[in-house]
């Protein structure tokens, strides 16, 4: 692959990677919009279904563990590859075995359904980073508002599929059906490589901006032998930012359904629909994310969010009306939406290293994304779900003040430098 990555193959590749953030939005969400209907089956309790959810955290950390080191080896379109086939292998498995009670294999299951899924997480994001450098213009907001609206579909197919008693094994054997028939025809456009490969060394946009990088003689830049993501300070408070934001998402996929079911007496399809609510929030935030980062810029942008979140919190934990959790879940939403994909563009704004710095950033990101709720459950065995939201209002606070490490190198076209 030439220095100069032609721009049809970018666009390609940039359409490519979207429609494989909107499958794995939707694969993971009809996973968690079933969850009511999984736990009335079961007749489990908040704490049972914590570790359920531990369970798949568990293999999606192994696999977060690994993925720069994967993702390298194999490169992003065949880590997709065999992960998206993982997972239309692993969920309907898992699903199909806790319906006819065969617990202990159902969590083998959901254990390498996490593996594969948060693998095939960060392979995507590293993908979406370097289309989003090969195409030179912002990008990241739009791959994650796919991915949201992958979500939000789900959701509706969720409360359809549970208003017309469609058991969750054939609902998710479906959906995963579907999932790798058009994953076949969206990967090819992927490059087959290493993205720090194919990818311009320096194109200028509001997420990467003009970077001075060691550069091998046939062109590809070259990173330092000793660089470790893991001891560059920058990346380790990005981390955390991502995390923050990602934890709020995450406890809202896999507890606000029940926490509404449970504490404001909304039936499991209003649950449903309304974390749908919080989903389309989300996405109409993401699409109009390249604006608002061109406009105000990474800092100012995550600082609102901040803002919002904590302003979602307060009106879902004290508001007892069912359109104060409605309004809640929107500012929320709202909120949350730009805080992951900032991340991983701020990750990525060093083209020779952006493979391992994004994985980083998703490893720290997803740890909270997939454990972080599962303490948020444990709080909400004792203190009541609504209750247990409030540790999140302490990670805004530090989105807030930390906002300052994301913004754009010199040369970006935002304004918050």
């Amino acid at each position: 692959m030439s220095r100069s990555f032609d721009h049809r193959l970018a666009v390609r590749w940039t359409y490519g990677v979207l429609v494989i953030f909107a499958l794995l939005g939707f694969g993971f969400s009809s996973w968690l919009g079933r969850i009511p209907a999984l736990r009335d089956h079961l007749g489990a309790s908040t704490l049972e279904m914590s570790w359920l959810g531990l369970s798949l955290a568990l293999g999606s950390l192994t696999g977060l563990v690994f993925s720069g080191r994967t993702v390298s080896w194999l490169g992003p379109r065949r880590t997709l590859v065999i992960g998206i086939a993982g997972q239309t292998l692993m969920l309907p498995t898992a699903a199909t075995l806790f319906w006819i009670d065969a617990t202990a294999p159902a969590i083998a299951c959901l254990v390498l359904y996490g593996l594969t899924f948060g693998t095939s997480d960060v392979a995507m994001n590293v993908s979406g980073a370097g289309a989003e450098r090969a195409l030179g213009k912002p990008r990241m907001p739009l791959l994650h508002a796919a991915y949201s609206l992958g979500s939000v579909s789900a959701m509706g197919v969720s409360a359809l599929a549970e208003t017309s008693g469609i058991i969750v094994p054939v609902h998710l054997g479906g959906t995963y059906a579907l999932i790798l028939i058009i994953a076949i025809f969206a990967l090819p456009n992927l490059p087959s490589g290493n993205v720090e490969h194919t990818t311009p060394d320096s194109p200028s946009n509001v997420h990467t901006g003009p970077t001075s990088i060691p550069v091998a003689a046939g062109g590809i830049p070259v990173p330092h032998a000793s660089y470790s993501p893991w001891r560059q300070p920058r990346i380790l408070v990005i981390g955390l930012i991502a995390m923050s934001m990602a934890l709020a998402e995450g406890t809202a996929s896999d507890w606000l359904p029940l926490a509404l079911a449970d504490g404001r007496g909304f039936a499991n399809e209003s649950a449903a629909l309304t974390l749908g609510i919080f989903f389309v929030s989300m996405t109409l935030v993401r699409i109009g994310g390249s604006w608002l980062l061109t406009r105000f810029g990474r800092v100012q942008v995550l600082r609102g969010g901040a803002i919002l979140v904590l302003a979602g919190l307060v009106l879902v934990i004290l508001v007892p009306f069912s359109w104060a959790s409605v309004v809640g879940a929107v500012c929320w939403g709202v909120g949350c939406a730009l805080g992951f994909p900032i991340g991983i563009s701020a990750a990525a704004d060093n083209p020779a290293t952006a493979t391992r710095d994004v994985a980083a950033v998703s490893a720290i990101a997803y740890t909270a994304f997939l454990l972080g709720p599962m303490g948020i459950g444990f709080l909400g065995e004792h203190l009541g779900l609504l209750q247990a939201f409030w540790p999140l209002a302490a990670f805004s606070a530090f989105v807030f003040v930390a906002a300052r490490a994301a913004r754009e190198p010199r040369g970006g076209f935002g304004t918050s430098h």
